[in-house]
């Protein structure tokens, strides 16, 4: 072996003039290279396979929490009551501006209830109904004739004005009291789960997170016909009181991965 001058050609001729350290560094580079290999290789398989996952569409099943907004505990949006002339024909507007629907709630539809006096329409009513004709320790009254509909010509309320589960006008004439409906949100039904399909629950829970439903006013418009009669006894009727109540229902939704998504 040369003598050993410290230039760059003398230390790769003093690590490569020995053969058993041409085989010490031949080993080494060789394990180097595979572990690299081996750890690389994984490495990506193991990206792949996440990135896989990440994109792929997995079941998620979306419920739904549910409550009336309610501002005074009596577990209704709006209260009306008032007074009806033979053929009147009133409409009452509730404005959903007033209310505060709750942090990361929408509203998923609106119920109306019209109740006329002689049936549940005041405190202490006690009797019954038959043929149209209400029996309570004062005597007999007939009933009058009530109308009721939510109002979607030239309505400011957004909500699925053509939806099957609406309800959108109810009339009776005997002392029953009239309910409405209209449904708010798109595809939303308080009693059932939704199947949805996305990547991640971001994706499940958007459809369910679009804003501009439930604004404008409620329109509901009642007519009545006062049937005169007053009862054996008693003066003719001339009018009817009306008590109207609203609940407007609002939900909050999550998802939660299936099983068979994991």
């Amino acid at each position: 072996m040369s003598d050993f001058d410290g230039s760059f050609s003398g230390v790769l001729s003093n690590m490569f003039g020995d053969s058993e350290a041409n085989r010490v560094v031949l080993a080494t580079v060789f394990a180097t290279i595979v572990i690299f290999s081996y750890t690389g290789s994984d490495l990506l398989l193991n990206q792949r396979e996440v990135v896989e996952y990440a994109q792929t569409n997995k079941e998620w099943t979306v419920s739904f929490e549910n409550s009336i907004v309610d501002e005074d505990g009596d577990n209704l949006t709006f209260i009306f009551n008032d007074i009806w002339a033979d053929d009147d024909e009133k409409v009452i507007d509730f404005f959903l501006d007033e209310v505060q629907v709750s942090e990361g709630f929408s509203i998923g539809y609106i119920d109306v209830k019209v109740i006329p006096e002689e049936c549940n329409g005041a405190d202490g009513s006690e009797g019954r109904c038959e043929n149209g004709i209400w029996w309570s320790d004062d005597g007999e009254t007939e009933c009058d004739s009530v109308s009721a509909t939510m109002m979607g010509d030239n309505s400011t309320l957004t909500g699925q004005w053509y939806d099957s589960g609406n309800s959108l006008t109810k009339s009776d004439s005997g002392c029953e009291p009239l309910y409405l409906r209209i449904v708010i949100y798109p595809e939303y039904d308080e009693h059932n789960d939704v199947n949805q399909s996305a990547v991640n629950e971001y994706q499940a829970l958007s459809p369910w997170k679009v804003s501009g439903w439930g604004e404008g006013v409620i329109s509901v418009q009642i007519n009545v016909d006062v049937n005169s009669y007053g009862g054996i006894g008693e003066q003719l009727d001339d009018s009817e009181e009306l008590t109207v109540e609203v609940s407007v229902h609002q939900f909050r939704a999550s998802a939660t991965l299936n099983n068979m998504s994991l």
